[in-house]
């Protein structure tokens, strides 16, 4: 099993913008052969820190991920 949890501190101006695009993600992501887990999670004290928890099957199932058009949007950097 592969585990990865993000933080991502987000723009105050990009955070509509950065909900929809990981919302997009994760609908494609559970999809995915490999996929346990795909979480996006706003913190409640600080409305522009986000935690993105994955769970995949394998090695193999996380390179599939990537290849992914769903995960092209939410590569660029949106920490602050």
């Amino acid at each position: 099993m592969h585990v990865t949890l993000v933080e991502i501190n987000v723009h105050e101006d990009k955070i509509d913008e950065f909900i929809e695009v990981f919302r997009q993600n994760h609908l494609g992501s559970v999809q995915e052969e490999g996929n346990l887990r795909f979480d996006v999670l706003q913190d409640p004290e600080v409305n522009s820190r986000f935690y993105i928890y994955e769970a995949y099957k394998d090695e193999d199932a996380v390179a599939f991920h990537k290849t992914t058009p769903t995960t092209k949007p939410v590569s660029r950097n949106w920490n602050l």
